[in-house]
């Protein structure tokens, strides 16, 4: 098989296995992305990792879904750091770290995504997981709502 097919082959597993994934055919999902994870590729490791972390198609397996999020993030996954994030925030998976979870929460924001940067405003906001600092809430709900504006 030349470079070509193989590249083919490659892009429409990766397809069909988002495909199947975002349909919630985890088990076809799981078939066609665990091979593409294995050889780095980031989407699928992510994928993976939301499918061990939460049981999808599989029995849960929260550290194992970790190392694949940490994986796609060492590539620069975005959603892998938001999801590290929410891992070290809520103690799924690793031991609860409110300071890890800020520092990939930022990683993810850096991005430019909302979602960690509305997360980062709640925390701060909030005060109950680390000290309470409205003008970082601030800070974090304006940068959401500027990426969230055309």
């Amino acid at each position: 098989m030349n470079d070509s097919n193989s590249t083919d082959i490659y892009n429409a597993d990766l397809s069909s296995g988002i495909t199947a994934f975002d349909t919630k055919n985890f088990t076809m999902a799981y078939q066609l992305l665990a091979p593409l994870a294995a050889q780095g590729n980031a989407e699928s490791q992510w994928r993976l990792g939301m499918m061990q972390m939460n049981g999808l198609g599989m029995v849960e397996n929260q550290p194992l879904g970790l190392e694949n999020f940490f994986l796609a993030a060492d590539q620069g996954h975005v959603f892998a750091h938001h999801m590290i994030g929410v891992a070290y925030m809520t103690g799924e998976g690793v031991e609860k770290d409110i300071l890890k979870s800020i520092e990939w929460f930022e990683k993810a924001a850096e991005f430019g995504i909302p979602g960690p940067m509305y997360t980062l405003g709640m925390l701060y906001e909030d005060g109950k997981e680390v000290e309470q600092d409205l003008e970082k809430s601030q800070f974090w709900y304006d940068q959401a709502t500027k990426v969230n504006t055309p």
